[in-house]
């Protein structure tokens, strides 16, 4: 949605209620109900917005930020992994019609969060650091 000339803002959220409904899971051989949890890795909350200015024409400028909920990364709902917030930033150039050059930033205040865990309060998975990308898209 542009709010004024050049500048705009796009977002969007999600709110979730994943439950398993009928799921039963052999815990040392013995049967255990997982009925009404979480399923592994769901956040319940998602959140992104963007805000991008068209300073000049073919530049644009922009930054997003991205938010994750807690996620479980067990069937019983007893490891919990913590939400996160990153925040990327983009600078476009598009010298022609047919082509554009982008500079992205992603994760810039390099915030450490976990992706996902295999099951156990050990082996977690860092998501990705700070990084930077450079890209030139031709159409033709």
């Amino acid at each position: 949605m542009e709010f004024l000339p050049g500048w705009r803002v796009d977002a969007n959220a999600a709110v979730l209620q994943a439950r398993y409904d009928d799921f039963t899971e052999a815990v040392s051989g013995t049967p255990v109900s997982r009925a009404g949890n979480v399923p592994t890795d769901v956040p319940e909350r998602l959140a992104n917005v963007w805000l991008t200015w068209r300073f000049l024409p073919g530049w644009t400028a922009g930054t997003g930020v991205r938010y994750v909920g807690r996620r479980f990364a067990d069937r019983a709902n007893t490891l919990e992994m913590p939400a996160y917030t990153t925040t990327d930033v983009l600078l476009l150039w598009r010298p022609r019609k047919d082509t554009t050059l982008s500079l992205r930033g992603f994760n810039v205040f390099d915030r450490h969060y976990v992706t996902t865990a295999y099951y156990n309060p050990t082996q977690w998975l860092q998501g990705t650091g700070r990084r930077f990308e450079f890209t030139v898209n031709y159409r033709f």
